[in-house]
């Protein structure tokens, strides 16, 4: 497929605590993963050429970080290495009376060392046609964000499509400290990629607005609802300036996973976008990949574009 994927993230490396909670837990099973980073590896698998900016720690941890990125497909040229600090987080699955639970250990990774100075945008822009990014990238550091914004000017002077999930996390900032930026990256943004909530709370606008309110190409939305621990249900819209909205019926799927469905989604609608599917088959793709990355296991959904179809196609509530 011609032209690059370029996404801007930390890379983590994540624990899962494999006997119960955090707390309790004596052994944990690792594994990498982060939204931005999972988004790739998502296109890689779909065919996309992808290229992650980022930053590791030199060293055993950032060089399996690496291999993990290299093995995805992942051009890893833009990561840049140095120092000995990887952000990680914690994770438990929680059970049938137990929601699952998340601590971060990231404040000072090497990623948010990170400033403007620190890429050659001529070099990471190079054959790009889109550029993505989320809101964690923006919550970890006053450098590394205005590195993020950085990025989204320096991808519009070049008239590349910018991608923009406002993946908010209230582990890692409060609502009121996140929405003046959130609402300045959804004012630059091409695509956001939110939910209802997201726009009530952080852009202050409703979904009949929001296209006069914001200047973005696309505005997808899923309202996610847990119905319990093992079953979730979601319903997706799509609304494409020039008053075309599209949407699906609310549906349920089953979790055995709880990690990396946005990201799955995000990288199905991006590589059905570019592919030219039209709108509602845009949407069900995305859905499709949404729902079978919760029976993944990990943060990465590596599947083939049959792959996805053939869930979809056995799957009677994304007909």
């Amino acid at each position: 497929m011609n032209g690059k994927i370029v996404a801007y993230g930390e890379l983590l490396l994540r624990l899962s605590a494999a006997d119960g909670t955090i707390r309790d837990s004596r052994s944990f099973n690792a594994c990498y993963g982060g939204t931005e980073s999972n988004v790739l590896a998502c296109l890689s698998a779909l065919g996309h050429r992808t290229s992650f900016l980022s930053a590791l720690p030199e060293g055993p941890l950032g060089e399996a970080a690496l291999d993990h990125l290299t093995g995805l497909g992942i051009d890893v040229s833009g990561v840049l290495t140095g120092g000995d600090t990887i952000g990680m987080y914690f994770s438990e699955s929680g059970s049938a009376s137990r929601g699952a639970n998340v601590v971060y250990a990231r404040r000072h990774s090497q990623f948010t060392l990170l400033t403007e100075d620190s890429f050659d945008f001529e070099k990471v822009f190079d054959d790009a046609v889109l550029f993505h990014i989320s809101g964690i990238s923006l919550a970890l550091s006053p450098s590394s964000r205005d590195l993020a914004f950085r990025l989204m000017h320096e991808a519009k002077k070049r008239n590349i499509t910018v991608s923009f999930d406002f993946n908010y996390r209230p582990a890692l900032w409060t609502a009121d400290n996140a929405r003046a930026h959130l609402r300045r990256a959804a004012e630059i943004a091409d695509i956001l990629l939110a939910s209802s909530r997201d726009l009530d709370a952080f852009l202050q606008t409703g979904e009949e607005n929001a296209l006069d309110d914001y200047p973005c190409k696309y505005l997808v939305l899923r309202d996610r609802n847990v119905v319990s621990p093992y079953l979730h249900s979601v319903g997706i819209a799509m609304l494409h300036r020039g008053e075309r909205r599209s949407e699906l019926p609310v549906f349920s799927f089953p979790v055995t996973e709880k990690i990396g469905g946005g990201d799955a989604f995000n990288g199905a609608f991006l590589h059905a976008l570019l592919c030219g599917m039209n709108d509602i088959d845009i949407l069900r793709f995305a859905a499709a990949a949404f729902a079978l990355k919760h029976q993944v296991k990990g943060d990465v959904l590596k599947a083939s574009e049959n792959d996805i179809i053939s869930f979809m196609n056995k799957t009677e509530d994304i007909q």
